[in-house]
């Protein structure tokens, strides 16, 4: 695999994530690597989040593609699918 040319950059909010992860829907825990920076979704819908405060939201609307939300935690019973945390 070759070097990342981009390892010496600082990565602020608006550089691109170096993490992916699958996000898992789950009441009670919170996302295993921290609050991400934003939410992937690979198909459009509404779910439930604690947000990057501790906020707890239902029925936040998710677009396919990306959504710059910081979240915490992904509940269960929303319609977004193929979720993705974005680190």
């Amino acid at each position: 695999m070759p070097n990342n040319p981009f390892s010496t950059h600082s990565g602020g909010l608006s550089s691109p994530a170096s993490r992916i992860v699958p996000i898992t829907p789950d009441d009670d825990n919170d996302l295993p690597d921290g609050v991400c920076r934003a939410v992937l979704a690979g198909t459009a819908g509404s779910a439930s989040i604690v947000d990057a405060s501790g906020g707890e939201h239902t029925g936040v609307p998710l677009q396919q593609g990306f959504n710059p939300i910081g979240v915490r935690r992904v509940k269960t019973g929303g319609s977004a699918d193929n979720l993705w945390a974005l680190y």
